[in-house]
Parts: structure tokens; C-alpha cells; sequence
């Protein structure tokens, strides 16, 4: 079975989080929520408390995920960012290329982790700015470069959180999740 850590922070984006927990889930994947501090509770950039299955701490080894993924959302992308073992984390996942995945303002983690330099993405506009890379897409809901995922913003979470599920699982599993969360009707409704 496929597992995924969503990393969380105070101040993070609920819908950014919430979104690729359900999608993965749907589809078969193992996901933990993952508090990057000490305290499982955390409070989302709009106030919604949200218990988390463990703490950053609780993790022993990171590399028996298969992904690793943060919501964007302020402060929680700063929080993250300033997290020095979820930095690690994120360097330990990706130089064992392992999929690392980031939506709006938590590119800037990937930058701390040195991860973005030689990669195409896109995050929330503006934050580029704070970002070394190698191309940054500004019309793209969704940037995959070979290990990492990067995404836009809040409305893009279930695009970012399919993305992840068709590269964890393939586009079979995708496809039906899609279908059964009626993303048809959305395209129709656009």
C-alpha cells in the first residue's frame, strides 16, 4: 500500500490539506496528517482546529512514505519553512526520489530544502519572487517535474491532490476517483 505524510502546520491552508487527504484516501493510499509541531491540534489560516493523526515528531523513519506534501496558507507555509526537520524531511525525500508536493505558498519549503533550483513549477502568484527555479509557470493549476509536484492556490487543491493520486497509483485509480467525486459535473458546470 502506497503511503503519503501531509505535513501541517498553524496557519495552514485547510482546503490545500484537506483536498489531497480525501482524493488519496478515496483511491487506496495510506495518509497520515502530520502536525509539524509538537501539539497534534492545529489551527488552519482560518481558524478551523484540526486534530492530526501524529506529530513530526512521531516519525521515525520518513522515508517509508512515498510522498511528502504541504498546503500553502499563512503563516503555515513560513512555519514550515523556518521547520528545520521538515526541511529535512524534505531533502531526505527527495534525494531518495520520493515524490514531494507543495500547493500556493509552500513552494518556498521546497526552495528552503534547495529542491526548486533546476525544476519547473508554479505556486501562488507572488511568492516566485521568494523561489529559485528553473521555470515558473503562471497559467498552470498543476507543474510535475520528474518528483515534484507544484500547485496554485486554494480552488486548484483537488487538481493538485489528483495529480499526486495518478502518480502514486496511476490513471486507472484516478480516473475512477474523479468519476466518483463527479469532477464531469465541475467541467460541465465551468
Amino acid at each position: 500500500m502506497k503511503k503519503a505524510l501531509i505535513l501541517i502546520e498553524n496557519g495552514s491552508e485547510e482546503l490545500e490539506f484537506i483536498a489531497p487527504v480525501d482524493i488519496l484516501r478515496r483511491g487506496g493510499v495510506k495518509v497520515d496528517l502530520v502536525s509539524a509541531n509538537k501539539n497534534k491540534e492545529i489551527q488552519s489560516s482560518h481558524g478551523v482546529k484540526i486534530i492530526a493523526d501524529k506529530t513530526i515528531y512521531d516519525i521515525e523513519n520518513v522515508l517509508e512514505y512515498d510522498a511528502i506534501i504541504i498546503p500553502g496558507g499563512l503563516p503555515g507555509a513560513t512555519n514550515l519553512k523556518d521547520n528545520n526537520l521538515a526541511v529535512d524531511f524534505f531533502k531526505t525525500m527527495s534525494n531518495n526520489n520520493k515524490l514531494v508536493c507543495a500547493i500556493c505558498a509552500s513552494p518556498i519549503v521546497l526552495d528552503e530544502a534547495n529542491i526548486t533550483k533546476d525544476k519547473n513549477i508554479t505556486c501562488y502568484p507572488g511568492f516566485e519572487k521568494q523561489i529559485t527555479y528553473k521555470k515558473y509557470d503562471d497559467k498552470a493549476a498543476v507543474v510535475i517535474d520528474k518528483n515534484v509536484i507544484t500547485g496554485q492556490g486554494p480552488t486548484l487543491s483537488l487538481l493538485f491532490g489528483y495529480e499526486i493520486l495518478n502518480k502514486l497509483l496511476g490513471k486507472e485509480t484516478t480516473d475512477k476517483v474523479k468519476k466518483e467525486m463527479l469532477l464531469n459535473v465541475l467541467k460541465n458546470n465551468l
